[in-house]
């Protein structure tokens, strides 16, 4: 995002764009599909539709105001209209964006909502999309679609992200990369910012410590992995803990349970 580049250490918020699609008043509900090597960070911007944001493959994360959600294949996100948002694709990722005018959408969803994705609605979301980038989704889909995603509502996981523009940095890159090891004290080396300003940004606009944060933020990369059925010690490597044990603590203490048994418990069936 822009605000990266920023000068300033004010906290200022990228202005959202209104986007708006080709033809889009001849359609009620319609599904763009991209191709596998699109980073997405288009900029904050929001529709006059609402938005489902999706990944068949891969791992996306969408950004709404000054939160953050990390979307495996098994979660999408409801991003209602109007509401600013972006969206980072991790690559390779296939990201799906179905769109809906307000007036034609039967769930009552007034914040961004997500909703598991199982096996037959995945499929249906692979059949709307069918073979090109962009398809128009018909009534009958339509009607079965909302009567799936409003009952397969999953609370999910949102972070809120830091808006100084250097913690900014700091988390997006770890959204990304969430093994990087790096303390704030070596963040701050090459941000040219002070240790303790960035763990102020940190406690100031997230309400977490930068290690509470970080923690979070690889929970949540170790899902998908876990889903995959990545064993847990190599899960617990390529999310940036040293050792498998420090892993399932730190998810015992967040979910309640182990990793194993959190993916017996949320098996896509």
């Amino acid at each position: 995002m822009s605000v990266h580049e920023l000068p300033s250490s004010e906290q200022i918020r990228p202005v959202s764009v209104l986007d708006v699609h080709d033809g889009e008043a001849d359609h009620t509900m319609w599904i763009c599909r991209f191709d596998a090597d699109e980073p997405g960070g288009w900029g904050v911007h929001h529709h006059r539709q609402h938005q489902v944001v999706w990944v068949s493959e891969g791992l996306t994360t969408a950004v709404v105001g000054d939160r953050s959600w990390v979307l495996p294949p098994t979660r999408a996100l409801f991003i209602p209209a109007w509401m600013p948002h972006d969206t980072h694709n991790r690559l390779p990722s296939l990201l799906h964006c179905l769109y809906v005018w307000p007036q034609a959408c039967p769930l009552d969803w007034t914040t961004p909502t997500v909703f598991a994705i199982d096996g037959l609605l995945r499929e249906l979301m692979l059949a709307m999309a069918g073979a090109g980038l962009h398809a128009t989704v018909e009534e009958p889909a339509q009607a079965l679609f909302f009567g799936l995603a409003e009952r397969h509502p999953d609370p999910g996981v949102a972070l809120p992200v830091p808006a100084d523009h250097r913690a900014r940095v700091v988390a997006d890159h770890l959204l990304s990369t969430p093994s990087d090891p790096r303390s704030l004290e070596e963040w701050s080396l090459h941000l040219r910012a002070s240790a303790s300003t960035l763990r102020r940004a940190f406690v100031t606009g997230t309400g977490m410590t930068f290690t509470d944060w970080r923690t979070q933020v690889r929970l949540q990369a170790s899902l998908p992995l876990l889903a995959n059925r990545v064993p847990v010690a190599a899960v617990a490597r390529r999310v940036g803990y040293e050792s498998a044990t420090g892993y399932v603590e730190a998810f015992r203490r967040h979910f309640g349970h182990t990793p194993a048994a959190h993916f017996r418990t949320h098996r896509v069936r």
